[in-house]
């Protein structure tokens, strides 16, 4: 079986020489408690530690947030990574060589182009980034002066310039590269007729990386005063670049995560922003590079923070771009405030003009987001004609309603009725007038829910073939015939028994799908009774939960035989009956 492309025989190697304990404790400080090892959790803000790593298990659970998983879940968290980044991160680690697929020339082909890509890249980042430091008195360099940029941002972003159209080329030429690679990493173009160019020519240029702060594109800004020229030209999608899922200086914010100093991430627009506000040392924000946030860029903050602060440009364009974001950012989860500057189009211009603690007084003063499209949807109308009163009513509670618990209608339908004076009891079965009753087709109703003790009784059993190695499978089969994700555990215990193959806690991590307070989550953090009682509590759930299964087979088939009409039919359910109570009172005696 493979997962990601990767058979399950290499997982379980690279597990094996990936110990949890020796990897986590690169990223966390562990501290050890009798056999389990615990830290504060880095998934979510707390001062009590509740995250907590089986080493024997080989997996990590958190009594806080809920978040579980093996070594492999645990870097792909961390680093913010799919599946086989995070097993290519650990086999690197470990100094094994993944396996090559010779079946699959297309994926060893798209590997070849994105490593090629990526040295394409840092090989351009270091030529433009000299480019600027040897040449002080050019445009870009005197641009940058004139905006307030020290040299320690400009390291630290890697900031550089294109001082013309063919030095780079040439340079990637003798470095051994080839025209076609560099078309396909976005540094190169080639003209009408054929020649070839560096295609941000003459600009300044800022390095775009990943969450690992590799390079992946540029952004190059016009510093001539040229209308014909566009202000910025950016890195086309590329094999190592999506624009939906990179945000500028996320590497950076990622570092602050592991080293637990990260509550809040602050969104601007710009690079300028964003470099700004770490020259000021406000070192939590990132920039959406001008682009609409997507819900890619709101997952990626999302597993690092659950508060946001968006900071956007004060222009028509940037309110749009705050509402659009308001709703991206909610529908994942996240807590949202805004923060809209007076006299200053932008936080570059606002720190330069007020400094830092009066930016910092801004956003400790952010509101609520809903809150701030309340109050300037309504600066829009003119809320002394009845006219505009209602229209403006009708479109908040509109976007109310999108959050629907009655708390939070309390909260915001109060700030309606501060602007509007219309009593909040007409608000509220307004409100609830605007609300659709949705009615469910009785075919789309989810089968009932077992009975609660069966399933409790499960969890046992396959807790105990899990950590306790119980091998009565026969006695306890019959329980696990549904098409469910505890038969599919069961099924798959049982073969990894019968096959003789060693399994453990973080196996199952590799191939179930398990989030928190999930049934398979409830099996591996089930706590056991003490081990006197508990082989008398295993036979005793075993012989319970079948009785309980042949009590309701009994029921069902009582309820038949009332609505049947077929003397046969009648004839067979009564005789399964018959088995079913000589089959209780044995189990009873």
């Amino acid at each position: 079986m493979k997962k990601g492309g990767v058979s399950s025989e290499f997982l379980d190697i690279l597990r094996s020489k990936s110990d949890i304990i020796d990897v986590a404790s690169k990223y966390i400080t562990l501290n050890r408690r009798g056999s389990n090892f615990w830290a504060c959790c880095p998934f979510h803000m707390e001062k009590t530690p509740s995250f907590s790593i089986k080493q024997d298990g080989q997996f990590f659970k958190c009594f806080g947030c809920g978040e579980s998983g093996n070594v492999i879940t645990f870097v792909m968290k961390m680093e913010n990574v799919d599946f086989m980044t995070a097993v290519e991160i650990l086999a690197k680690n470990a100094g094994l060589e993944l396996p090559s697929d010779q079946d699959n020339e297309e994926m060893k082909k798209k590997k070849l182009e994105r490593d090629k890509c990526y040295q394409i890249l840092r090989k351009t980042t270091e030529f433009y980034h000299e480019n600027l430091l040897n040449n002080p008195n050019s445009p870009q360099a005197q641009y940058l002066k004139s905006r307030g940029l020290n040299q320690q941002s400009i390291e630290k972003f890697k900031i550089g310039a294109s001082l013309d159209y063919d030095a780079l080329p040439k340079h990637l030429l003798k470095a051994g590269f080839k025209i076609e690679d560099m078309i396909t990493a976005g540094v190169v173009g080639r003209g009408d007729k054929g020649e070839i160019y560096d295609f941000y020519g003459n600009r300044l240029m800022f390095p775009i990386s990943n969450g690992f702060g590799d390079v992946v594109a540029f952004s190059g800004r016009s510093v001539e005063a040229n209308p014909t020229r566009t202000k910025y030209k950016n890195t086309p999608q590329s094999p190592i670049f999506n624009k939906s899922d990179i945000l500028f200086g996320y590497h950076f914010v990622r570092d602050l995560k592991k080293e637990h100093m990260l509550d809040t991430i602050i969104i601007v627009e710009g690079h300028l922003d964003v470099i700004t506000c770490h020259q000021y040392g406000i070192d939590n924000t990132i920039g959406c590079m001008g682009t609409a946030l997507t819900t890619l860029h709101a997952n990626k903050i999302k597993r690092l923070v659950d508060n946001v602060i968006l900071c956007l440009d004060g222009d028509s364009a940037g309110a749009s771009a705050t509402y659009k974001a308001i709703d991206i950012l909610r529908e994942v989860g996240l807590n949202v405030k805004v923060v809209r500057l007076k006299d200053a189009k932008d936080p570059d211009e606002y720190l330069k003009k007020f400094g830092k603690d009066n930016f910092l007084e801004c956003l400790t003063n952010a509101v609520d987001c809903v809150d701030f499209i309340l109050h300037d949807r309504a600066s829009k109308y003119d809320l002394t004609t009845n006219s505009s009163r209602n229209s403006y009513i009708q479109e908040a509670l509109d976007y109310i309603s999108k959050f629907s618990t009655p708390a939070e209608q309390e909260i915001y339908l109060a700030v309606v009725q501060k602007l509007t004076h219309v009593s909040m009891d007409a608000l509220k079965r307004s409100i609830k007038n605007n609300n659709e009753i949705k009615i469910v087709d009785k075919e789309t109703l989810a089968e009932p829910v077992q009975n609660n003790y069966i399933i409790e009784s499960k969890i046992m059993l396959l807790s105990s073939i899990l950590y306790k190695k119980i091998t009565n499978f026969d006695e306890i089969k019959g329980l696990f015939v549904s098409r469910d994700e505890l038969s599919e555990l069961y099924e798959f215990l049982v073969s990894k028994i019968k096959e003789e193959k060693d399994y453990n806690v973080s196996t199952l991590f590799d191939n179930f799908e398990i989030t928190p307070n999930s049934l398979i989550d409830r099996v591996i953090n089930y706590k056991f009774p003490s081990d006197e009682v508990f082989e008398t509590f295993l036979t005793e759930t075993i012989k319970r939960v079948k009785l309980t299964e042949l009590q309701d087979e009994r029921d069902k088939l009582k309820e038949k035989l009332m609505s049947s009409n077929d003397d046969n039919e009648k004839y067979s359910i009564l005789a399964r009956m018959k088995e079913i109570t000589d089959l209780i009172n044995k189990e009873k005696k």
